[in-house]
């Protein structure tokens, strides 16, 4: 095991348990809807191209032919 490899086995959980923390945080500050409204636009980037493929999938490629 390399440096990088103690260093991301170290530093990895801290840093995943400090935004699990944040997360709950920002949930109690404020109401719920602006909460998931802010971070459907931060994480828009991840999960959007995915739903786009799906719905293309679905809406143009396995549609029924008339």
């Amino acid at each position: 095991m390399n440096k990088f490899d103690a260093y991301v086995l170290i530093f990895g959980p801290f840093i995943f348990i400090l935004f699990l923390s944040y997360l709950i945080f920002d949930y109690f500050a404020t109401n719920p809807n602006a909460f998931w409204n802010k971070w459907v636009k931060k994480t828009l980037w991840i999960w959007l191209p995915f739903y786009g493929l799906r719905r293309l999938i679905r809406e143009v490629i396995l549609e029924k032919k008339k």
